[in-house]
């Protein structure tokens, strides 16, 4: 892997000196920038408005603490982000307009987030051993993280667009960048390894924190560091950590976190490798590593339509890859990659948000190549995912129309867990029917022993079974077993045992769900459940999360109406199990976003006592 290509940093490194790397133009090459469509511009003109005699956001010691105290993080995290948004959305219309016009209001910003007292979010300040019981931070409290990496890559390619334009106002503004550089992130990356995340102290998961802090270091060394040494020494360990990462990554692709992390995941690998082949003048190069090439692959394969990915996990069911997939997919020579990015929109403003200035570049300067290409999304018939025990399926290649299904098996010891072994989703026309509602916003309980007592954890609002009122646990241990998935030309089936997710006291001797779906002259997608208990149960509840209001139709079975005038029908056997129905009212504005104020829980519950059974519920438009 990347390890090839790591020899002594000086004479031999593959990479080209710092002046020669230029991966976009800076704010000085008027006739790059001028190529970028005039819709973006005013876009970006547009939102940096507010911004123009900007009276900076105080990050305040006690909105920072009131996380420890009462577990609440936007508070604090609303402000950091609108500085770094405010600051990025105003360089990007620098050079955009190239006028000089907004360099003041830069240079504040630079200035008021060199002087924070820490760049760790309040959350991340935690983890920090000697500060487990602190609620304010230090001035030594320097961590390479998600936050402080992410504020680094923003100054390090401010300092990079604008050095001319800085250096003629001060040459004591990219000296203070500099500064902050060394001292916050380069000092403690270089002199430590023990950052779980870099993948050199045995943790058991890596996750997307490796891609996403290497990658920001990475912009830092490659658009900040003029040293040549200090330069290739800390690529050449961010190349060893990604290497970790790579490692451990499911042998499918399969990104265990959902497609929203696979943006910094899978996607931030990509960013990765995107910079190590520019930056050694193609030198550097694994694209053709099967491995890789899957974990790009992934993103497509969880496509559903339009935003809507497979969520299965945190993270959210409405995203956009657009140039991270545009990008994987010319690396990698895969047309369906290529055609998911560029069938979908540039990144747009966003104040209350990661500001991620490479990512946004980069789309900006494909945005006239991908619009060009007048793409459609793949819409890939079927997908496995054997290592995750991931399935998906649609009622026909290429096209939107009809049914669709995703399905799991997997373990509830994942990262970004839910407690959701054999869970599945179905979508109608590219509508959400059955859903996962994935999480809401973060807070103090999320990374605390008490995070599964959060209800949208839970297995009961996911689409199980409940069992004796018991649901189903967390850990590695907790499990599917006798996964088998199979596929012939008119059917597509994920086969599970999910028993061990659940705890002993559940009673469960094996319990085997089958998600189909079935295509042919009656499409539908079937969910069969066979169980055997250790004793007659009195209390079996089958639950489905919707967004719709269940209906009750005469025959006794469920009309979900979706899109216009459309309605999928959930066959039960009436005779058998009781259908109510639980109206949720959402208060998170993150599932809102997602899903509306309102959702709704389906439980289809045994009308008897039962030891043995079979049970088959059917959706069909």
């Amino acid at each position: 892997m990347l390890k090839d290509f790591i020899t002594d940093p000086i004479p031999n490194s593959p990479f080209l000196k710092s002046e020669q790397f230029c991966p976009f133009p800076r704010a000085s090459d008027r006739e790059r920038w001028q190529t970028i469509s005039s819709e973006t511009v005013e876009e970006w003109t547009t939102f940096s408005l507010p911004f123009v005699g900007y009276s900076w956001p105080a990050l305040s010691a006690n909105h920072f603490a009131v996380y420890k105290r009462e577990g609440n993080l936007l508070v604090y995290l609303n402000a950091f982000w609108e500085r770094r948004s405010a600051l990025g959305s105003l360089v990007l219309t620098e050079c955009l307009e190239g006028e000089g016009r907004l360099i003041h209001d830069i240079v504040n910003g630079i200035m008021c987030i060199c002087e924070e007292t820490t760049w760790v979010l309040p959350h991340h300040n935690a983890h920090i051993k000697q500060n487990e019981e602190e609620c304010l931070p230090s001035l030594e409290d320097h961590e390479v993280e998600l936050a402080s990496s992410e504020t680094g890559a923003l100054l390090a390619i401010t300092y990079y667009l604008l050095q001319d334009r800085l250096d003629h106002m001060s040459m004591r503004i990219r000296s203070r960048i500099m500064k902050e550089l060394r001292t916050r992130l380069f000092d403690p990356y270089m002199q430590r390894d023990d950052y779980w995340w870099m993948g050199f102290s045995g943790a058991p998961h890596i996750n997307n924190w490796n891609p996403w802090c290497n990658g920001n270091m990475l912009i830092c060394f490659l658009f900040a560091e003029e040293d040549e040494r200090i330069r290739a020494q800390g690529v050449h360990k961010i190349m060893r950590s990604l290497d970790v990462f790579l490692g451990k990554y499911p042998e499918d692709g399969c990104c265990d976190e959902g497609p929203m992390y696979w943006g910094s995941s899978g996607g931030g690998l990509y960013r990765c490798l995107d910079m190590l082949h520019k930056a050694s003048g193609g030198r550097i190069d694994i694209f053709s590593d099967p491995l890789v090439q899957d974990i790009g692959r992934y993103i497509y394969r969880v496509h559903i339509h339009d935003h809507y990915f497979v969520d299965f996990a945190d993270g959210d069911a409405i995203i956009n890859p657009s140039g991270i997939a545009y990008g994987y997919g010319l690396s990698i020579s895969d047309e369906h990659l290529i055609r998911l990015g560029a069938s979908a929109p540039n990144s747009k403003p966003i104040l209350l948000n990661w500001f991620s200035m490479y990512r946004i570049i980069v789309d900006m300067f494909q945005e006239k190549e991908r619009k060009a290409l007048k793409a459609t999304a793949p819409y890939l018939k079927d997908a496995w995912m054997p290592f995750k025990e991931v399935m998906t399926a649609r009622e026909a290649e290429g096209s939107v129309k009809g049914l669709y299904l995703a399905a799991k098996g997997g373990s509830n010891y994942e990262s970004h867990n839910h407690n959701d072994v054999g869970n599945f989703i179905v979508y109608a026309d590219g509508l959400p029917v059955i859903i996962d509602l994935g999480t809401e916003n973060y807070h103090a309980q999320t990374f605390s022993p008490d995070r599964y007592d959060l209800w949208y954890l839970q297995s009961q609002y996911h689409n199980l079974p409940t069992i004796n009122g018991i649901l189903q646990h967390e850990g590695e241990h907790y499990k599917a077993t006798a996964a088998k998935y199979t596929l012939a030309e008119d059917q597509a089936e994920l086969y599970l045992d999910i028993a061990l997710a659940y705890p002993q006291e559940a009673g469960i001797n094996k319990w085997l769900r089958q998600c189909q779906l079935n295509r042919g002259s009656q499409v539908n997608v079937r969910i069969i459940d066979t169980f055997e208990l250790l004793m007659p149960c009195a209390t079996i509840e089958y639950n489905f999360m919707t967004p719709y209001e269940p209906k009750l139709s005469e025959a006794g079975d469920i009309q979900l109406v979706f899109g216009s005038n459309r309605f999928v029908t959930l066959h039960y056997d009436v005779d058998e199990l009781a259908f109510t129905s639980e109206k949720i009212v959402l208060t998170d504005e993150r599932l809102i976003r997602n899903w509306g104020e309102t959702v709704y829980r389906i439980v289809l519950a045994e009308k008897k006592p039962i030891r043995l059974g079979k049970r088959e519920m059917t959706l069909f438009i």
